[in-house]
């Protein structure tokens, strides 16, 4: 998810492709914000535990879930209310490391799990 969150992002419309073509793994799914809607929803909807690992509140006293990583084992899908992620974590640039262990671990339980 990709919004508005600090001054200078106030002039940007979108994220640039070379910003966007980061992420090139064919599972992610990215999505402009531009009313941070995601956000609210999640402070309204995730634990508090996990809200922590993905947003901060800003100068305003708003939560703003951003700079995160939220990983869903497959099959996930948001339905009444946003689903819990089986793990979460930010900022990207400190978490990536341990967000590919976890990618892993959720792969390997998914595989365990087809096998059955």
């Amino acid at each position: 998810m990709w919004e508005h969150v600090t001054p200078s992002d106030r002039n940007i419309i979108l994220p640039p492709s070379s910003v966007l073509f980061r992420i090139h793994d064919a599972r992610a799914v990215q999505f402009w914000d531009d009313e941070r809607a995601l956000s609210r929803v999640m402070d309204l909807e995730l634990p508090v535990d996990t809200l922590r690992s993905v947003a901060e509140i800003d100068s305003g006293g708003t939560v703003i879930a951003w700079d995160c990583v939220a990983l869903f084992r497959a099959g996930r899908r948001w339905e009444q209310r946003f689903p819990v992620p089986d793990w979460a974590g930010r900022p990207v640039s400190a978490v990536a490391e341990t967000m590919l262990v976890r990618l892993r671990r959720i792969q390997r339980a998914a595989s365990a799990d087809s096998a059955r």
